[in-house]
């Protein structure tokens, strides 16, 4: 391929500073944390679990792993967003 024929790359200043775009990600990302807590799935999960014959010991060890795993997921979120906050707090502050 010449470079006449070649495809155009955008060059990297022009996406290293895309606020508009950071922004619209930032608020899709809150969107989707929002659809995620207003889901009734827990709720639903919750009116399963106390019926008699519910699940074998195995399906128990299953459905409790895969919480404490969504939870683990859930507390490194927050973190991650602590992280972000903070260091974005500080850019620009100097050293």
């Amino acid at each position: 391929m010449t470079a006449s024929t070649a495809p155009t790359q955008p060059h990297p200043s022009d996406t290293l500073h895309d606020i508009k775009t950071l922004t619209r990600e930032v608020r899709a990302l809150r969107l989707s944390l929002r659809e995620l807590a207003a889901s009734d799935s827990l709720e639903r999960l919750l009116k399963l679990i106390p019926r008699p014959g519910w699940t074998t010991p195995a399906e128990f060890e299953l459905v409790r792993g895969s919480i404490a795993h969504m939870q683990a997921q859930v507390d490194a979120l927050h973190t991650f967003q602590r992280t972000v906050l903070k260091g974005s707090e500080l850019v620009g502050r100097g050293s």
